[in-house]
């Protein structure tokens, strides 16, 4: 076996240090908890266990949106490396805890760069993911809200911002003015025009905008199945309440980048919002306990992922012999 090159030492350090660098702001967030708050605690298990389902699939979702975008923008031969993607995508996901969307986004594009992918593709398709994810949650989020009485709840401030950046983020969708900012962001870094070929289309604006509308709904779902378990007297009837006020709070989030993983800011907006619907010391309880069951399904999607991976790798070593994956390697740029 020959030694391993300058690239394969670097691929190493970054992913142990990626990996440092998760463990170090999930235990920082886990210290801050005040854990009296959930002493005594009681909750459903089937709620809870159908919260946890769909905050699955809504993972699983966003990696399909994601291979959605990539394929518009010409990588037809994801199509059967989605096991590798969707383990990069589990994996970028928890970098959110560390620096925000920035990390998530650049740990795609590092990641999945090593499958072969192109960088271009990668940093394209992670922006307006990015901002399909948010100018989504956001719209369902005021749409659930827009005709009930309780959104008052949460000020009328939050309410404007929410509009301000929900027409902002639309703007900044259209075709043409992302297409310029795009070009604004290579230059800045002098990486030269885009290439005509991985120029956002309205195809894939308003394609991956539908099914982040879907994602959303899910999502939303399985935080009122949460807040169900603890706060058993929640009627159904407060669904889409609930989910259009998760959907904002994880919008306000999304925007506080200097909140990594919007620690902290969602934790707010939701009990701003779940005061309409419960006691302040239920709402307190189910925010927290969010939280924490939040951080648990980010670690579960990834070794969901890792799981299917090595099945994946596995049965190929049972057929070839050998370990390596089909991938296509030297492709990135």
């Amino acid at each position: 076996m020959s030694p391993a090159g300058p690239g394969s030492r670097t691929r190493r350090w970054v992913q142990t240090g990626f990996t440092v660098a998760v463990v170090l702001a999930m235990a920082g967030y886990l210290a801050t908890i005040d854990w009296a708050t959930l002493e005594g605690l009681r909750f459903a298990a089937l709620p809870m266990l159908g919260a946890t389902a769909l905050a699955l699939a809504f993972r699983y979702w966003g990696a399909g949106v994601w291979l959605f975008l990539l394929r518009r923008l010409g990588a037809q031969h994801l199509r059967r490396d989605w096991r590798e993607l969707c383990h990069v995508y589990a994996k970028a996901w928890l970098g959110r805890y560390v620096l925000g969307a920035g990390t998530w986004i650049l740990g795609k594009v590092w990641f999945a760069a090593q499958h072969g992918v192109s960088r271009s593709k990668l940093a394209v398709s992670g922006v307006l993911e990015g901002a399909l994810q948010l100018i989504s949650t956001l719209l369902v989020g005021l749409a659930l809200l827009a005709l009930d009485p309780r959104l008052d709840a949460a000020g009328p401030r939050a309410t404007q911002l929410s509009v301000v950046a929900a027409v902002l983020c639309l703007l900044a969708l259209v075709p043409p003015v992302l297409r310029r900012l795009l070009d604004l962001a290579r230059r800045l870094t002098r990486r030269g025009p885009m290439p005509v070929e991985d120029r956002p289309t309205w195809s894939m604006v308003l394609g991956g905008g539908g099914l982040f509308v879907l994602g959303t709904l899910l999502t939303g779902a399985s935080y009122y199945l949460v807040a169900r378990a603890v706060y058993h007297d929640l009627p159904w009837s407060d669904l889409g309440y609930v989910v259009g006020a998760a959907s904002i709070a994880s919008a306000v989030s999304m925007l506080a980048f200097f909140a990594p993983g919007g620690i902290g800011v969602r934790e707010g907006v939701q009990v701003l919002f779940l005061t309409a619907l419960m006691p302040v010391e239920a709402a307190v309880v189910v925010t927290v306990l969010t939280r924490l069951w939040s951080i648990v399904v980010d670690v579960l999607f990834l070794a969901v992922a890792s799981l299917l991976l090595r099945r994946r790798l596995v049965r190929h070593v049972g057929r070839t012999g050998t370990a390596q994956p089909a991938t296509r390697p030297g492709t990135a740029r």
